[in-house]
């Protein structure tokens, strides 16, 4: 009697799979959705054990398939998971589930529900009924899932995995954020923190007395430089410092120069913190202008190389006028938004920087940091508009989301032409002050 044990995570997985075999049953652990789909269009197992949150996906999309399918709905579902409320548990019962189980789990618990779950279906007569040819459950399985959908939904899985892989903040980023949040900390809390690590020193010190900034002084320590820049101005420096070696990467498939992303990034956070300032967001928000507008884009560096596999297609599509977000998710199953989204989740970022990030594209989708979210969505249009670390520029249309987003923002239509020498000098400004760290 086989078992299958879906859950993204190795070691809860596993520590399932120990207690299933432990009564007898056979068990094969699976951690992506595409290797699911194409097991059970293989060999549907006799019982499934499933986390219900993976992410990227819809909550409970395992159950919702397997009770959907006509040819897999009789196989009884055990969700395993660590988000444990009453909702879910009568999400769960609604749409089918047979057992509902808290990570970490009590094995007797879980012992328990597995007994329940294969007793749901009498045994002796499902033993001495006919089988059903594999060749039957596989075409109903296919009625559901194409072999175009499944190619998609490995695809999806490569990526998630992709994200998995890229490592997480530096602890001192955490830190400096919660002595940003703190009504106790001084500026030598901040010089202790960052003191720790001497490269991230130099760094910060270093675009502290760029001509960015452009203080009165020469700033020789930490303290100075949370006196004179501030609290969230350190956080930015932080976070700019401790990023900078993930963006230095080369995405030919959306059109950066060398190291293009990284310089569009910090153009983009300083332009959002211009606008922010114009705009007349409190220092905080202008602040989180600027560390959103840094972290944008950063969905492409997960993106980049499957985009690079498709580069024809997303220049036919983009040749024929469709969105860069739309096509990313018609190709690629994701937009660099959702990717920047599940990342910043997974750092445990604020959620009014996850949303920003989320939404760039689409602002009016935006509730929670609406204008912010606009900052950096104009901010970033007009640094593609004025080429800044592009191939080559990108024409502004009369109907461009643009001229619309300025006007919510209170600003003229031909502000980014009226203050054109301004926004160059201030991205010459970040251009130097990169080249010098």
């Amino acid at each position: 009697m086989l078992a299958y044990i879906f859950d993204p995570q190795s070691e809860s997985a596993t520590e399932i799979a120990k207690v299933v075999k432990a009564i007898g049953l056979e068990t094969k652990i699976i951690h992506s959705l595409a290797e699911l789909i194409t097991s059970l269009m293989q060999a549907p197992p006799r019982l499934i054990i499933s986390e219900a949150f993976i992410q990227g996906y819809d909550d409970f999309i395992v159950l919702e398939h397997i009770k959907s399918d006509p040819g897999l709905q009789r196989i009884p579902v055990i969700i395993a998971t660590s988000h444990v409320s009453r909702e879910n548990i009568i999400r769960a019962r609604k749409l089918g589930a047979s057992g509902f189980i808290g990570k970490p789990f009590d094995k007797s618990a879980l012992v328990k529900q597995i007994k329940v779950a294969l007793n749901i279906h009498d045994l002796k007569d499902d033993r001495s009924r006919k089988p059903q040819p594999a060749s039957q459950v596989k075409s109903a399985g296919q009625k559901k899932l194409s072999l175009s959908a499944i190619n998609n939904e490995r695809l999806k899985s490569q990526i998630m995995q992709k994200i998995e892989e890229v490592p997480s903040l530096p602890t001192i980023v955490y830190k400096v954020m919660e002595l940003v949040n703190s009504e106790k900390s001084d500026a030598t809390d901040f010089e202790k923190i960052i003191a720790q690590d001497q490269a991230l020193t130099a760094r910060m010190l270093r675009m502290a007395n760029s001509a960015y900034y452009s203080l009165s002084r020469k700033i020789s320590t930490i303290s100075e430089a949370v006196v004179y820049l501030g609290y969230n101005t350190i956080r930015s420096l932080v976070l700019g410092a401790s990023t900078s070696s993930l963006f230095k990467r080369s995405l030919p498939a959306y059109g950066y120069k060398k190291e293009g992303l990284w310089l569009h990034s910090n153009i983009v956070a300083s332009l959002s913190r211009r606008i922010a300032i114009e705009t007349h967001l409190t220092s905080e928000g202008i602040e989180n202008c600027y560390v959103s507008g840094l972290l944008h884009d950063i969905g492409k560096l997960i993106l980049g190389p499957f985009a690079g596999q498709q580069t024809e297609n997303f220049a036919r599509l983009a040749a024929a006028g469709q969105e860069l977000s739309l096509i990313e998710k018609e190709l690629l199953g994701f937009s660099h938004g959702d990717i920047g989204r599940i990342l910043l989740e997974k750092w445990k970022l604020p959620r009014n920087l996850v949303e920003t990030v989320w939404y760039h594209h689409t602002p009016e989708e935006s509730t929670y940091v609406p204008r912010e979210t606009i900052c950096v969505a104009v901010a970033d249009a007009i640094s593609n508009q004025f080429g800044f670390a592009l191939e080559e520029a990108k024409t502004v249309s009369d109907d461009d989301p643009l001229i619309r987003h300025l006007e919510r923002l209170g600003l003229s239509p031909e502000w980014p032409q009226e203050n054109e020498e301004e926004i160059r000098q201030l991205a010459d400004d970040v251009a130097t002050m990169l080249d010098n760290l």
